[in-house]
């Protein structure tokens, strides 16, 4: 059994986006996932366009919208901003992923999908039916990670379930917050091209009314049935804590990184591979240790974290939101043309 530099279980954006960046330098990377690709995941596809800065090749063909705006609302009052340039792209995951994996295997990655890994032990990889042996392993495989599951990380400490769904429907290029339907969290609606993705997410103490309150909304918003609804569960940055455990790491989801303000996870995952790229590449080339990893994801986004964290709990004990947005509405404009 050959031994890779780096197995990478999950090919979400994390994980394919990492397996290109490594592969760019020269190592020889395995990229596993358990679907068949390309895949639907259901996800209301919006990320930062900032984005396109970790990628040398265009996002262009993949992206369904650019946004130019936000629309915060809650019962009769509202906050609208608008930007003269996108602050936002939307994409179909399916096709976003796919466009990943499909540039980590042109740059020489091997990918093997429908492989669902089942445990790590001594520094293997076992699916199903085969072994598989890195040097550096690599939990890229989301909320329910078998790399955390089976090293010496601690549990998941915060989550949140969504529900959505995708309806054919014409929406301004704005991306809708509504805090009309949650008592913690929010409720959106999201141009993608020729339809809209609606949702709802809330953290799980408060989740139990979630399809209730999601079936409010579209009578509220005047939208047609869905054919098909979505519930998602997936982390959210809570707390510091262990991202590197012996020769693994985890990126993404698997590392709870999502945004703890606005569950966007999209825009740290394609980050936190990125960063992670660098260590994996000081420890192979010059034996730098991989807690670096740990280093580098502090300074780069815990600032972003504790700053959503401070912000989210002002909005929960605030009963008039959209004021409060109104008030500080220049600091919004400064951090959205930051952010695009």
């Amino acid at each position: 059994m050959s031994i890779k530099d780096v197995v990478i279980c999950g090919a979400g954006p994390a994980g394919s986006s990492l397996a290109y960046f490594l592969a760019r330098e020269g190592f020889d990377i395995l990229l596993l996932d358990k679907a068949k690709f390309p895949r639907f995941k259901p996800c209301a596809g919006a990320f930062q366009v900032s984005l396109k800065n970790f990628f040398p090749f265009s996002l262009e063909k993949v992206v369904k919208e650019k946004v130019f705006g936000l629309f915060f609302k809650k019962d009769t009052s509202f906050l609208e901003i608008e930007m003269e340039e996108p602050i936002s792209y939307i994409v179909e995951r399916k096709e976003f992923d796919n466009l990943l994996v499909n540039k980590a295997i042109e740059n020489g990655v091997e990918f093997i999908d429908e492989c669902k890994v089942i445990k790590i032990e001594d520094g293997n990889v076992f699916s199903k039916g085969d072994k598989f042996k890195g040097k550096i392993i690599v939990g890229a495989d989301g909320v329910g990670s078998v790399v955390r599951k089976f090293c010496n990380y601690g549990r998941i400490k915060k989550m949140i379930k969504t529900i959505s769904s995708d309806i054919p429907f014409a929406f301004e290029k704005k991306l809708l917050f509504d805090f009309s339907y949650t008592k913690k969290g929010y409720s959106w609606i999201f141009p993608k091209g020729d339809k809209i993705n609606i949702g709802l997410g809330t953290t799980i103490e408060f989740s139990k009314e979630n399809e209730r309150n999601f079936y409010k909304l579209l009578e509220d918003y005047g939208f047609p049935q869905p054919k098909n609804i979505y519930k998602w569960t997936y982390p959210i940055f809570s707390n510091p804590e262990s991202l590197v455990w012996k020769n693994t790491i985890l990126i993404g989801d698997a590392a709870s990184l999502a945004n703890p303000l606005t569950g966007g996870g999209i825009y740290n995952a394609v980050q936190s591979a990125f960063l992670a790229s660098k260590a994996i590449s000081l420890n192979l080339k010059n034996g730098v240790p991989l807690r670096i990893y740990q280093k580098m994801i502090r300074r780069n986004m815990y600032l972003m974290f504790y700053a959503s964290k401070i912000f989210n709990q002002i909005l929960e004990k605030n009963p008039f939101q959209i004021q409060f947005l109104k008030i500080i509405k220049p600091i919004l404009i400064l951090l959205t043309k930051k952010l695009s």
